[in-house]
C-alpha cells in the first residue's frame, strides 16, 4: 500500500493529489486568493510586494502562472466581476461582506465567467474549500456556493444542483 504524501511547497500537510494538474491549480487559487487580499487591503494597488517572498517559495511554476493569471485577470475585470456578485447577493452589497469572504466570492465569479476551461462545478467547490478554510465565519461557504452557484447557471447555462 502507498503512503500518502503531502503536497510539497503548500506547508498545509495535505495529502497530494494523484491528479497532479488539479493540484497544482488549487494551491494556484490559493495564491491568488492571498494576492487578492493583500491587494484590497492595499488599496487596489499592485506595488509589487503583495506577498511576503516566502509565500510561493517552492511552489510549482504552474501554480504561480494560474495564480498571476486568475490575480491579473481579476484586477482588469473587477468592476463587471463585482456587479455580478453584487446582482446575487440577497439583501446585502459586496463591500459589507469581509474582505476574506469578498475575495472568495471575487475569485470565483472571475473564474466563472472568464475562464471557460474550468468546469463550473470544480470553480463552485474549489471556491467552497476556500470558503471553508478562510471565510469570516460557518456561513461563508454557503454563501459562495449560492451566489457562485446562480452565476454559474446564469452564465454557463448550468442545470442547478
Amino acid at each position: 500500500m502507498n503512503e500518502p504524501t503531502t503536497t510539497p511547497g503548500t506547508g498545509t500537510g495535505r495529502l497530494a493529489n494523484p491528479r497532479g494538474r488539479s493540484a497544482l491549480r488549487t494551491r494556484g487559487r490559493e495564491l491568488a486568493l492571498q494576492l487578492l487580499y493583500s491587494f484590497e487591503q492595499n488599496r487596489y494597488v499592485d506595488d509589487g510586494m503583495l506577498l511576503p517572498t516566502d509565500a510561493s517559495e517552492g511552489l510549482d511554476p504552474e501554480a504561480q502562472a494560474f495564480a498571476l493569471t486568475l490575480f491579473r485577470g481579476f484586477a482588469a475585470e473587477r468592476p463587471a466581476v463585482d456587479a455580478a456578485v453584487d446582482q446575487r447577493l440577497d439583501n446585502w452589497t459586496i463591500h459589507r461582506l469581509a474582505v476574506a469572504d469578498r475575495a472568495v466570492l471575487r475569485l470565483g465569479a472571475y473564474e466563472l465567467l472568464y475562464c471557460a476551461d474550468t468546469p463550473p462545478k470544480v470553480a463552485i467547490n474549489e471556491y467552497i474549500e476556500l470558503a471553508k478554510q478562510f471565510g469570516s465565519d460557518a456561513k461563508t461557504a454557503k454563501l459562495v456556493n449560492g451566489v457562485l452557484d446562480r452565476i454559474a447557471r446564469e452564465h454557463r447555462g448550468v442545470a442547478p444542483k
